[in-house]
């Protein structure tokens, strides 16, 4: 028995419908409600709602069923969590303080996943007798007070004895002068170096590329060698991604993906040959020009059920031999079916999470909730045409016009639409006129009454109101778990 006696108190405000008791999802409760007055009379009413909201969606081909869980409520974790976790919807996760719980729905995948991208002067810097270690987006520096020499650091990668970096244009202060053999270099990560004779290459305009919104950029080039430091670029074929090309440095290049090293170009660099490849463009839209405001190439890696283990970038603009030195057989993108993912959908949340403080284990690993992002959540009780009622989950907020979620198709298999509340058509505390158990009943001065034998049903509401704030209303019976209202959360397995 979930609770017993006193299930509602109120004394409301005149003329102001009040939600008295709502019976959980998974009870119902059988109770006698008392209404006494306090010396004035006053008339009452007395309802039973079977639903929280009635929504009005934009559209009527959703695939919704009384007892779905629908929600829109997001954490975001400070550590990807894998697939290969199987987390499974409908897991509850208790916070590691044991005060705190959710539900989780399934992983949030965004509607694209940015990568900005830019053209660099990018030149090879081989550095000897290293002491600490070169890192990416660092700033390479030599020279002393005002008369200093820095670089940007896009990528390093360790030899026999050495270091290879790779670095953009340099600014020259004071009486600086350029990067040459023999300088001690340094980085603002405090490791140290001297150039190697000959160490100094010639720059070559090449693509750069961010994961983080343009806050720092990376060759993200490997040589395939284990322990040279080499950094891969993943994508997942889950997923959009957007690569941002409106940079002005971008200004009549074109990014392009190939299945081929170099693309078009070949290995050789050189188009018209026997090793030339082709444009990779299954699910590739484009946008806008390159380098100006709001130009992306946009890869919908959903799109290809068999989608290659590596994507080569390469500059792609037909008969620019000059551009074919963009690109190579370490420039490329990875492809991975290991998901991971840093939001969760979740519902039926206890407790207030604090981002960046509590957090849940979960397969042996602790996550950090570092942001939340609201939304209602609760199950569908009807859906007929436009028409949705729902039954507001523990802890969400009402749902509102504009709000969204997905729907939930019967197979675990199939595919989830976004579905956009238009408007409420009646709200939480409204109701319809069909109701109401008791309708202007008058309770004279100092008087009670009282309507015995009420069942509520799971998820379920009793709503009262008075003409005046001279009734109180008193529920006392008792509340048991309850079957009668199947739930389903989508890709449950049971």
């Amino acid at each position: 028995m979930a609770d017993q006696g006193l299930l509602g108190q109120s004394k409301p405000a005149a003329t102001t419908n009040t939600i008295l008791y709502s019976a959980p999802i998974n009870s119902s409760a059988s109770a006698v409600l008392t209404v006494a007055n306090d010396g004035t009379g006053a008339a009452y009413d007395v309802a039973i709602k079977d639903y929280d909201q009635d929504l009005t969606l934009d559209a009527a081909t959703y695939k919704l069923h009384p007892g779905d869980l629908i929600t829109d409520y997001r954490v975001t974790l400070n550590t990807p969590l894998p697939l290969s976790a199987d987390l499974f919807a409908g897991t509850k996760l208790t916070s590691t303080d044991g005060e705190k719980s959710f539900y989780f729905e399934s992983f949030y995948v965004p509607p694209t996943t940015e990568v900005d991208v830019k053209s660099i002067a990018i030149r090879q810097i081989t550095v000897e007798s290293v002491t600490g270690t070169f890192a990416v987006a660092e700033t390479l520096t030599k020279g002393t007070g005002g008369n200093t020499s820095t670089t940007t650091i896009y990528g390093a990668l360790i030899g026999q004895g050495s270091v290879v970096l790779y670095v953009g244009p340099s600014t020259i202060n004071g009486s600086g002068s350029e990067f040459a053999a023999g300088d001690s270099v340094s980085s603002t990560g405090g490791a140290s170096a001297t150039i190697s004779s000959g160490g100094v290459g010639t720059a070559s305009n090449d693509f750069v590329l961010s994961t983080n919104g343009g806050t720092s950029y990376n060759m993200f080039i490997n040589d395939g060698v284990a322990g040279s430091g080499g950094e891969d670029i993943t994508v997942f074929g889950d997923r959009t991604y957007k690569f941002d090309v409106s940079d002005a440095s971008m200004a009549s290049l074109d990014f392009s993906l190939s299945t081929t090293v170099n693309g078009e170009w070949g290995p050789d660099g050189t188009a018209g040959n026997s090793d030339d490849g082709t444009e990779y463009t299954t699910g590739r839209t484009a946008s806008g020009t390159p380098g100006q405001a709001g130009a992306h190439v946009t890869f919908d890696f959903t799109a290809n059920t068999s989608l290659p283990g590596q994507l080569y970038f390469y500059e792609g603009t037909t008969g620019t031999a000059a551009n074919s030195a963009y690109g190579g057989a370490n420039r490329l993108l990875n492809t991975s079916s290991s998901y991971t993912y840093t939001e969760l959908y979740i519902y039926d949340k206890e407790g207030t999470w604090v981002n960046s403080t509590d957090g849940f284990t979960y397969s042996g690993t602790t996550y950090t909730v570092t942001a939340q992002t609201a939304g209602p959540y609760g199950y569908v009780r009807s859906y007929n045409s436009t028409s949705l009622k729902v039954i507001l989950g523990t802890g969400s907020a009402a749902f509102a016009g504009t709000d969204t979620f997905r729907d939930v198709p019967k197979l675990n298999t199939g595919t989830r639409t976004t579905a956009t509340v238009s408007s409420v058509a009646v709200a939480q505390t409204a109701l319809a006129g069909t109701e109401y158990i008791a309708k202007d009943v008058t309770n004279g001065n100092n008087e009670i009454d009282r309507i015995t034998s009420i069942v509520i049903g799971p998820g379920e509401n009793l709503i009262v109101e008075s003409a005046t704030q001279n009734n109180v209303f008193s529920l006392v019976g008792f509340e048991d778990a309850s079957t009668a209202f199947t739930t389903r959360v989508f890709g449950a397995t049971s």
